[in-house]
Order: structure tokens, then sequence, then C-alpha cells
């Protein structure tokens, strides 16, 4: 997270004054997309998973099972497992610039893998694990590569002993969700001005009409 740094004038000391993070607000619209993993693999779409080592616990790009020292140059010969997306839906990565593998081992620690679809050159999100409401992961993940989460996460779930990402993590979401929430709304004002404009333009056509036609009578 971002932070600066400010004097303060009681103690003289230095405390640190948390700002917003840089977020892109590409994906605030983003929702679940419906999509059979279970054909095309290789042909239509492909999966990039890191995984933690479970040797030396180094996060490693892996596709089924292999060896760490079988995909990386390396001494070290974990086991490595990755199964893919486990659900029939993906999260859309809109404008998704970033390194792939990059972007893969960001999120190793969290359930979810990057979905590359060969034919339109698009990216996406996926669930490698189920069994519970995983939206703040899902948040977190956006929130790991760049982006403001979806406001379709934003009724984000209570867990009995809090965010199952931990506290400090689920304060984050949170301020990331305000961001997508002040985004949105500014766009609605937008729309709500532009609205206003366009009612006052068909008032003036309108009443322009029943001038020419008061004319011709």
């Amino acid at each position: 997270m971002n932070t600066t740094r400010t004097r303060s004038s009681r103690t003289g000391g230095i405390e640190m004054k948390e700002e917003e993070e840089r977020l892109n607000c590409d994906a605030i619209d983003a929702k679940p997309v419906d999509y059979d993993f279970s054909k095309g693999y290789g042909e239509k779409w492909e999966y990039f998973e890191a995984v933690e080592c479970d040797k030396c616990g180094g996060a490693v790009i892996v596709q089924g099972e292999n060896h760490h020292n079988d995909v990386e140059k390396t001494n070290c010969d974990g086991y490595l497992n990755s199964d893919g997306p486990m659900m029939d839906y993906y999260y859309p990565l809109p404008g998704f610039d970033m390194d792939v593998e990059d972007a893969a081992k960001a999120i190793v620690d969290l359930p979810l893998c990057i979905v590359h679809f060969n034919e339109n050159d698009e990216y996406a999100l996926a669930l490698t694990g189920g069994g519970m409401n995983l939206s703040w992961h899902i948040c977190t993940a956006y929130l790991k590569l760049g982006y403001m989460p979806p406001l379709h996460f934003a009724e984000l779930p209570k867990f009995a002993g809090g965010p199952p990402i931990g506290p400090a993590a689920g304060k984050r979401v949170l301020k990331a969700m305000e961001q997508s929430i002040k985004v949105s709304q500014n766009w609605l004002d937008g729309y709500k001005v532009k609205l206003k404009d366009m009612r006052e333009w068909v008032a003036e056509c309108e009443e322009d009409k029943k001038k020419r036609e008061q004319k011709t009578k």
C-alpha cells in the first residue's frame, strides 16, 4: 500500500498516513462469466497457476504434477501440483497487461489462477478451489493485480472470526471497495448531468416544433 510520511505537530515524530492505492478501475463492472473448462484446453484456453513448492516454499508455475527441478533450474526436487480451473466460470481482467507468470505468482497464496483465452487474447481469473464463498479472496486477487475490486462483490460475507484472508487484508479490500463505489458514483453523477442535458434538449426541440406548427396555421 502506498504511504506518505507526515510530520506530527504534537510529538515532532514521524507518523505514517495511508493513501489510497493506485488501482485502475477497468474491472469495476466485471461479473462472473459462465464457461465450460472441461473442454478446449490448449486449443481455446490455457491457464497459469503458481503453487508453493512443498520443499523450498518457492512460487513455481506448473500445470499438473511435477517436481521443482523438472520445471526450473534448481537443486530442489520438491513436489508440485496444480489442477487449474475447478469451477465453470471466470472473472474478467479487462486490459490485462502484466507478465502472466508474474501475475500468477502474485496470487500464489490465493485459490485462483490466471486463464488466457487464445481466440480473443483476453485474460481472466478462475477459481482453483471451492466449498465456501470466496469473494474476499477474489477481491484480494484483483487488488494484487492492480485493479479496484468489482462491485459485484460489494456485499462481502461475514465469517465467524473475521475475514478469511485476515483482518489487515480485509481492511485493504474494504478500502479498495470504497474506491470502486466512489468511482461508480462519479460515473452515475455524470450520467445524471448528461440525462438532464438531454431532457432540456428534448424540451427545446418540442418547443421549437410547437412554434413551427403555430406558424403554419
